[in-house]
């Protein structure tokens, strides 16, 4: 499948021809399925916090968070196109002549969202600006409902369809002044470091998007002159080249480019733990970009984010401890209340075994790998991946799986789906460092084997695509997890154009 040609493009790239094939492998073999995994639910996986609770993780995050040094990352280089396909699919519609056509288009799920928006159209935050623009185009019609309705839909998607999600206006304030996602994020990063050090936002953006993200950040800083604190950092960094992955046809042959050359697409956000595992810091927050409300809306948001983050410190201190005495005491150790702190946060059926390793030796390994703290969401028809327990050679650790990775058609896996209760927003608090303070290469604690195979359509015609073990799915698969449960008005996502005014 690789000729000469294609072998001295890869070179020439700095791929691994070895990578390739192996990719090629993954693309064209049965898919690995994932195996012996059961729910996550209340009472087994998921905690359930109390008042007391609560209040206490909020007194551990605001009395230890000065110890560590903190960060947000945000994956935020996805493009608004999905937001607007339902846009495009109407527009598609107008062009056609065919009346039942037409009318069919109003049965569909993307059709009623139209009609919803028709309704609604005044209470989009952007609806003041697009309008201004339509109203000096002398060929808007205003007054003219339905040509209005269709102009203003292809305002929208020339405006946007390429624009970056997170720039795209989400949020109108009482003065009626715009604010964007990325704007949300930094506001909430002021209020999570307030009283304390500056934490820095890292976000994660198209290479061709930074002199947009640039201009939005001067617009921010001008419309928080008069909020006292200002104090804030913000860095950025792009999707490695070499992580995209190539991609095959119904004929299980390479989709090539223009040049003749083996194509590249994104490879998922698996390929962000690259970013992830440079940045310096103890202790990160991930947070998707669209998953925001603006300012005082956002409180609920905050507090559980720093709900999570005290909890984190709280487990985190215990491990240390164990950790320090472990590679002190070694054989020496007393082991029961490890095995105890074990069974009661990570796996209530641990059991030592000391096979090939000295007992001390398999503690010490059980627990020092990076720290997760995830929220998770009660499932009400919401998409995401979910919470599972999965069988693993130390015994089951709890883990974040997407739908892609499951088949309902095998029995293990639609019972554990018809059983699931909740899914994964993406707000989680992770430690990334061990107990002398020293960075884990994150790199040691992914699953290799879950990367995710899928279809799509491209150009009229079905691929097949190849994405990295997913962040927080396989990426994380090592990690020492904890899921706790959010209240659902910490789930605002917008995955089209409609939820911009629901």
């Amino acid at each position: 499948m690789i000729s000469e040609q294609d072998y001295k493009q890869i070179q020439a790239s700095g791929r691994s021809t070895e990578l390739i094939q192996r990719q090629y492998e993954i693309l064209t073999a049965k898919q690995n399925l994932i195996s012996g995994i059961r729910p996550a639910v209340i009472g087994d996986g998921i905690l359930r916090l109390d008042e007391t609770q609560e209040k206490q993780a909020l007194e551990n995050f605001n009395n230890q968070a000065d110890s560590k040094r903190w960060m947000k990352f945000v994956p935020a280089s996805g493009a608004a196109s999905r937001m607007v396909a339902p846009l495009n699919a109407f527009l598609e519609t107008v062009k056609q002549k065919d009346k039942k056509n037409r009318s069919d288009f109003w049965e569909t799920s993307d059709g009623v969202m139209i009609n919803e928006l028709k309704q609604t159209l005044k209470n989009l935050p952007f609806f003041g600006s697009i309008h201004a623009i339509l109203n000096e185009d002398r060929q808007a019609k205003l007054d003219e409902p339905e040509a209005y309705f269709i102009n203003f839909i292809r305002k929208i998607v020339s405006q946007f369809e390429t624009y970056p999600k997170g720039l795209i206006p989400f949020f109108t304030d009482e003065k009626g002044q715009e604010w964007t996602p990325f704007e949300a994020q930094l506001i909430e990063v002021m209020e999570l470091g307030k009283q304390k050090s500056t934490i820095p936002l890292h976000l994660t953006i198209d290479k061709n998007h930074r002199k947009l993200f640039d201009k939005t950040l001067e617009s921010f800083k001008e419309k928080i002159g008069g909020m006292g604190q200002t104090s804030f950092s913000v860095d950025y960094s792009h999707q490695h080249r070499l992580t995209d992955t190539p991609f095959i046809d119904e004929k299980k042959q390479w989709v090539r480019d223009e040049k003749g050359g083996i194509a590249f697409r994104k490879g998922g956000h698996g390929a962000l733990l690259e970013n992830l595992n440079h940045l310096d810091a103890d202790c990160i927050w991930i947070k998707n970009i669209d998953n925001i409300l603006l300012g005082k809306a956002n409180a609920i948001g905050e507090k559980w984010m720093k709900i999570l983050a005290g909890k984190l410190l709280a487990i985190q201190e215990v491990i240390y401890e164990h950790l320090d005495t472990l590679e002190q005491q070694k054989a020496n150790t007393p082991f029961h209340p490890i095995i105890t702190f074990i069974q009661t946060h990570f796996d209530p059926s641990f059991n030592l075994k000391a096979e090939s390793k000295m007992s001390h030796e398999v503690l010490f390994d059980y627990l020092n790998r990076p720290l997760r703290v995830c929220g998770m969401i009660p499932n009400e028809g919401d998409t995401g991946g979910g919470p599972f327990w999965k069988k693993v050679v130390r015994g089951q650790s709890l883990q974040i799986i997407e739908g892609v990775e499951l088949d309902s058609n095998i029995e293990e896996h639609s019972k554990a789906i018809v059983a699931s209760t909740h899914f994964n927003p993406v707000m989680m608090v992770c430690g990334i460092t061990d107990h002398r303070g020293e960075k884990f290469s994150l790199y040691d604690f992914r699953d290799e084997k879950r990367f995710m195979v899928s279809k799509k359509i491209n150009k009229n015609e079905t691929i097949t695509i190849l994405e990295w073990p997913g962040l927080w799915n396989g990426g994380m698969a090592e990690w020492n997890s904890i899921f706790i449960e959010l209240p659902a008005e910490t789930f605002h996502p917008v995955k089209s154009v409609i939820d911009l005014v629901r």
